[in-house]
């Protein structure tokens, strides 16, 4: 059977952008995926007529045991979308009314932040007051120094009423510059840290301060914080949407549309510290995101991509309940508004392995699920009494304009709503509600602080920070001992906010019964490490610690170069290093001493796991890196000595050695592992016979079954750095379909860089016998370097491999090659081969839609061809968006979203292209960017880190990484049944 090798990278993406002609004048063929793309399949239906807030509050179903009521409607309110509480409990709100597009060209801004008050005592608001108007895209705000701390499209301003008539007479720009997306993307959500930072989702742009307003800052796709006693700035280690939220114990949540509750894993100074280990990726989401995602609508769900049905498209307003009233089984939950699905959901997080995840507190229902279609929750908040605040929009439409079809924008009256808006409150049946006391005095101050409302604590701590309360010292030391644990944590970070914070204060937290304040003590103290050396004995301590606290032990020894934290990182190697973010953190923190951590684990007891493997291979390409003679040579003397029974822990580190050394750019000159054989520095002479004896035993090693396959694995990879024709017997027989798939993929890159001589033709004589994960590598391996590339397209001129094996990203970038030779040898080869007449080709495959398909064959295609992209069902690669959900789309639907892919390309999606000065050229999505190096991600999820000094050109592609041409590839009944796969439960 010739098995079809296409991508359907964007077939989750692609519908974005849509023809800009009417769907009539289109073939019927193409009218009918566009009757159902982008809104077009619900536009025209009849859509429910607005409720009032009492009907539409007998549409709720809300989790058992719990009630809620309305606190405002219109005239009252319109358009809200954001809550805070200040600090004398005050209610304001975020009125958007700016969105979707703002007001007509001349008029002023719509948005507004008004003022709720209840005057009778009632629990219903009854006045309102205009605090400020005339905002520029104003959806989120957080009380601050007595006013508010809003966001306006391109800055942030603090509004403060100094004549006490409700209504700001102060507008003070604290920071400018934030640049805007579109009204769904811009700076949002100030929250006050534990930290005693100010966080905020998507803070890019070229900023300034209101402090020094002539010094800027450039901050890329990332959230950003500042200090609120100095204004300071910077980029966070996150990237984020609107959503962002503190739990009681000081943890950040935050989300985008598709990923609900996401969590920092490393600060940006932790990631970035290293420059031998730049950090890729330093938060994670612990919940289930795109289309693993599940919600639960009563009514069906009017998105733009129907796949996203049942499954957030549209998750905002993340908030972490932080109140007492709802009761202890709350106190750990996050909740996330889902305004298309007219729902919340609500999730419990619990710590696993140093980490965090959620279950959702119920697995068939949502917290809140409405029927009524204008209900559109967009943020929740904690309340002065405990109870949790919901605004709901209340709009007819939420989807943005930019992403409707252009035919259609007209059609749609986008405002439909804004002279609605309604605000609840959520309480425990049956449970008083505690009226709050504002808090006039440093007393009051000190006594929120111990308070079992989360909310009134965070206010407690910011009135001292803000207000410099340093009087309140006696009684913050003694909060420290408070039988709250939450309590004693605000202390320990109030007395750091008010720079009265001694080593006599954490030291006891070392020692606290409760990891939460154990870990964040650890915090402090390794920010003091530089002049606290003394403290390192105590830390130490805990690297039996669970294991949040020792992750976050790792990150303090970075702190410091003393040798005991050295010994500390040691011990938590040799524990953790099969653990991701511990042992993330340990490399973060062992720039300048990986060998002494490497020599040791060496000489220990470890996990022969492939995860520690990898940690070892890690910490050794530090070690080449670095380039010390003295390191080398303590590494190299501590692999002699590891016994047989351990090679693979000696394998992986020569594996690091032979990554790291050629990224050394010190007084040694260029270095390879190799070379360290050949020509040893002074302190090597003589010392490298053992590594020379192992390096001779590979082939033995690598085809011996008795060895543990990260052995054999290692001994492979190994291969790389001697001539092809050495091994050229050892891999063909590794590359037999007996083998383990770990092995045969490592044989066949352990040919990379020999491809230019035999090693090309030892591939195409066996192609036919080649799994499709070994002729993925080896498609992409041979088209990493100009010359090999045109040995390849030679090689398919003559026959001796399918040019149908490419795929058609792939065959597109073949024809529009730089390289004039390439060009014409794959014009050559492949002709017409993509076509331009997406018509035509709609009309060929049309029948696949009449034919019955057969799921299991749809789905070894997609095992054979599309995994190395897609994850469905829980298998494949994340480099594109995951296809589980397009189920719920039509098979016309799927269909064209195959066959037409160039429509429309997020961002996140599109292709770039590298040439380096040794000839390779690469391709793939930007992952990561770093002053000194690029990281691009492929198919299978291969990730390669580019020097920018060795990159001649880095250009975007104008096509997706899914360029049109699927029907050179797949015949029609293939599609029948990958369609039935994809739309198979």
């Amino acid at each position: 059977m010739k098995h079809p090798f296409f991508c359907l990278l964007l077939l989750a993406t692609c519908r974005l952008n849509g023809f800009a002609a009417p769907p009539a004048e289109l073939p019927e063929a193409l009218r009918v995926i566009e009757q159902t793309r982008k809104g077009r399949h619900w536009v025209s239906a009849q859509m429910d007529p607005p409720k009032s807030p009492t009907d539409s509050q007998k549409t709720f179903q809300l989790e058992p045991g719990l009630q809620i009521e309305l606190v405002a409607a219109e005239p009252l309110v319109f358009d809200p979308v954001a809550i805070t509480f200040d600090q004398r409990g005050r209610m304001f709100v975020a009125e958007y009314q700016d969105y979707p597009l703002g007001p007509a060209e001349g008029k002023p801004w719509l948005s507004r932040v008004v003022m709720l008050a209840d005057t009778n005592g009632d629990g219903r608001a009854d006045r309102r007051h205009v605090f400020a108007d005339n905002l520029q895209f104003t959806h989120s705000l957080m009380a601050y120094r007595d006013g508010i701390l809003v966001t306006a499209r391109t800055e942030l301003i603090h509004l403060v009423d100094t004549d006490g008539d409700n209504r700001a007479d102060v507008r003070k720009v604290l920071l400018r510059g934030f640049k805007p997306a579109h009204s769904q993307r811009l700076i949002a959500n100030p929250r006050w840290g534990m930290d005693n930072w100010i966080y905020l989702n998507y803070g890019a742009g070229d900023i300034s301060s209101e402090r020094d307003p002539e010094k800027r800052g450039k901050i890329g796709a990332r959230d950003l914080r500042f200090h609120p006693g100095t204004l300071a700035f910077e980029a966070t280690s996150t990237y984020s949407q609107y959503g962002n939220t503190f739990d009681r114990w000081g943890r950040r949540y935050f989300c985008s549309n598709r990923n609900p509750i996401m969590t920092t894993m490393l600060s940006a100074a932790a990631a970035g510290r290293n420059p031998h280990f730049p950090v890729t990726k330093a938060y994670a989401d612990i919940a289930p995101f795109g289309g693993d995602t599940r919600v639960f609508p009563l009514k069906t769900m009017k998105s733009n991509h129907l796949s996203h049905n049942g499954t957030h498209t549209s998750a905002c307003g993340t908030t972490a309940y932080i109140g007492d009233q709802l009761g202890d089984a709350y106190r750990d939950s996050v909740f996330v508004c889902e305004p298309v699905g007219h729902l919340v959901t609500r999730s419990i997080v619990s710590e696993e392995s140093g980490g965090l995840k959620t279950d959702r507190a119920r697995p068939d229902a949502d917290f809140l699920a409405s029927s009524d279609t204008w209900f559109r929750p967009s943020s929740l908040a904690n309340g002065p009494d405990g109870a949790l605040y919901l605004a709901d929009m209340y709009r007819l439409h939420v989807e943005h304009p930019k992403f409707f079809p252009a035919e259609l924008v007209d059609s749609v009256d986008w405002r439909a709503g804004e002279d609605r808006g309604r605000i609840y409150r959520i309480t425990k049946k049956g449970a008083p509600v505690r009226k709050y006391v504002p808090a006039v005095s440093s007393e009051d101050a000190i006594k929120l602080l111990a308070d079992a409302n989360g909310w009134r604590r965070y206010l407690g701590q910011r009135l001292i920070v803000e207000e410099r309360k340093r009087s309140t010292l006696r009684d913050l030391e003694k909060l420290l001992s408070s039988a709250r644990a939450e309590t004693r944590l605000h202390a320990l970070w109030t007395l750091d906010g008010l720079g009265l914070l001694e080593v006599r204060h954490f030291e006891p937290a070392l020692r606290d019964r409760d990891a939460h304040v154990r870990s964040d003590a650890v915090k402090l103290a390794g920010q003091r490490l530089s002049i606290h050396g003394h403290l390192l004995p105590a830390l130490g301590e805990l690297a039996e610690d669970v294991p949040s606290v020792r992750r976050q032990l790792a990150i303090a020894m970075g702190n410091s170069s003393d040798e005991r934290a050295t010994a500390v990182l040691t011990q938590l190697a040799a524990r953790d290093g099969g653990d991701l973010w511990t042992s993330t953190a340990i490399l973060t923190s062992a720039d300048q001493r990986a060998g002494a951590i490497l020599y040791s684990l060496l000489a220990g007891q470890i996990d022969a796991t492939t995860e520690f493997a990898l940690f070892l291979k890690k910490l050794a390409t530090l070690v080449g890196a670095h380039g010390d003679e003295a390191e080398l040579t303590a590494v190299i003397a501590a692999v002699s000595r590891v016994g047989k029974k351990d090679l693979w822990r000696s394998i992986a580190v020569l594996n690091g050695l032979a990554t790291g050394l050629p990224r050394y750019r010190g007084a040694l000159g260029r270095m390879s592992l190799v070379k360290l054989l050949r020509t040893p520095p002074a302190a090597l002479v003589g010392k490298m016979t053992a590594v020379q004896s192992l390096l001779e035993t590979l082939p033995e090693i690598a085809e011996d079954a008795g060895q543990s396959l990260n052995a054999r694995v290692g001994a492979v990879e190994l291969f790389a750095l001697e001539p092809f024709a050495k091994h050229a017997q050892s891999i063909a027989g590794l590359l037999r379909p007996d083998q383990p798939p770990a092995l045969q993929l490592t044989a066949i890159n352990a040919l990379r860089p020999h491809l230019e001589s035999a090693a090309a033709d030892f591939i195409f004589d066996r192609w036919s016998t080649f799994g499709p994960g070994v002729r993925t590598a080896a498609l992409a391996n041979l088209m990493r370097r100009a010359a090999t590339t045109t040995v390849l397209l030679k090689a398919m001129l003559a026959g001796r491999i399918p040019s149908a094996v490419l795929s058609v990203d792939q065959r597109a970038r073949l024809l529009v090659r730089t390289d004039t030779k390439i060009r014409a040898l794959a014009t050559k080869l492949l002709g017409s081969a993509v076509s331009s007449d997406r018509l035509a080709v709609a009309k060929k495959y049309r029948p696949a839609l009449e034919l019955k398909g057969d799921a299991g064959k749809g789905a070894e295609i997609f095992g054979l061809v599309c995994a190395t992209c897609h994850r469905a069902r829980g298998k494949g690669h994340s480099v594109g968006p995951d296809i589980t959900d397009v189920r719920n789309r039509s098979a016309e639907a799927i269909l064209y979203d195959i066959l037409d892919p160039n429509r429309g390309v997020e961002p996140q999606y599109t292709a770039y292209e590298i040439e380096t000065k040794d000839d390779r050229s690469l391709s793939g999505l930007l992952l990561n960017e770093t002053p000194d190096s690029v990281t691009l991600q492929q198919a299978g999820d291969l990730r390669h880190i580019i020097s920018r000094s060795d990159i001649t050109e880095l250009r975007a592609s104008s096509l997706s990484l899914m360029p049109e041409g699927i029907e050179q590839a797949v015949s029609v009944p293939q599609m029948a049944d990958l369609i039935t796969f994809l739309q198979s439960e």
